[in-house]
């Protein structure tokens, strides 16, 4: 009997943990973040285009098309999938192929997507009700998502660390529902489980990157002998922080730094996932981020784990005991 007792506990837990239903707006500010952090990102990537993109420029379709067949690469990039790649592909040699007047469209129609997203719970009853639906049961995040990919599969052999990020973060955000502004008449928030499961996801993926991450710095020299914080800021030139004859050259700083570096983002991410801790924890993961983005030029990447870090923990789902939520857990009037 305990043993069953037992196995039934964890699988209440397991459930309560990916399916107990919590508010739609609790993943608002992750909404909202992911969504102007993405557009940021389209934004950022309009300065480039001329420099990359068009015929005969480093990156333009032609010059990846011929790079890939010299390295025998052919069949290794055939998951790269872009919109781009078949415009180019369908225009070819016509004014219309590897122009920078399409990318820049591509990236304008980008930002106003992302940009949607992130207000789309502004959306009242002033909206025509397919397109309210569109927007807040998963088909504006799976629009962003598909568009961010497409973007992200084009820029491939000059993207960083934000695109996989950025990437993975608007993949869980698809399954999320949203809710319009909150009418006078109503007395009740909407909960669904689709918002835990969304959250859980993001947090899961978190935790998965602080962990790789801390695994990283550990497995690094410069983490050990205290250089870390100095190595990121080098070189100076592709840096927002020029160290040459500054104070950050002081030992003391630079090591005591690149110890608050190895040490905040573990403890953090630890923290996190107690509820009577989880507020300090999130702050010090949130803490390590904004760092990673001063001394680097990863904002982009450091926003973006800021902000899904905030899933970290239980703050909305309820540990009700299983009997008490039955068969609530995956219906029970919260939204599909």
């Amino acid at each position: 009997m305990k043993k069953t007792a037992s196995k039934s506990d964890q699988q209440s837990s397991w459930n309560r943990f990916w399916f107990q239903p919590s508010p739609v707006r609790s993943i608002a500010v992750t909404q909202i973040g992911l969504g102007l952090v993405t557009a940021m990102y389209f934004i950022s990537s309009l300065v480039d285009v001329s420099t990359w993109y068009p015929a005969g420029a480093p990156a333009s379709t032609t010059n990846l098309a011929e790079f890939f067949r010299t390295a025998e690469l052919t069949r290794e990039a055939s998951w790269m999938v872009s919109p781009l790649f078949i415009w180019d592909a369908t225009f070819q040699g016509s004014s219309l192929s590897e122009n920078a007047w399409v990318y820049r469209i591509y990236l304008i129609a980008g930002t106003i997507l992302s940009l949607w997203l992130a207000f789309a719970n502004r959306m009242g009853t002033g909206f025509p009700k397919p397109i309210r639906t569109f927007a807040q049961q998963g088909g504006l995040a799976l629009a962003t998502w598909i568009w961010f990919v497409g973007w992200a599969n084009r820029t491939v052999l000059i993207a960083g660390v934000a695109e996989p990020l950025i990437s993975i973060s608007l993949a869980a955000l698809i399954l999320a529902p949203l809710t319009g502004r909150k009418l006078s008449s109503e007395t009740t928030l909407p909960q669904s489980w689709r918002t835990t499961f969304a959250k859980r996801l993001l947090a899961c993926q978190t935790t998965l990157i602080a962990v790789m991450t801390t695994a990283t710095m550990l497995a690094s020299p410069v983490w050990w002998n205290g250089t870390g914080a100095y190595a990121l800021v080098a070189p100076s030139e592709d840096r927002f922080i020029d160290v040459r004859g500054s104070w950050f050259e002081t030992p003391f700083v630079y090591e005591c730094l690149t110890l608050i570096l190895v040490a905040l983002l573990p403890i953090g991410l630890y923290l996190a996932w107690h509820h009577r801790t989880r507020k300090a924890g999130v702050s010090m993961m949130i803490a390590w981020s904004v760092l990673v983005g001063i001394l680097t030029t990863n904002v982009l990447y450091a926003a973006t784990l800021a902000i899904i870090a905030t899933t970290v923990g239980d703050r909305d789902t309820k540990h009700a005991p299983a009997g008490a939520n039955g068969a609530e857990t995956l219906g029970g009037g919260s939204m599909a």
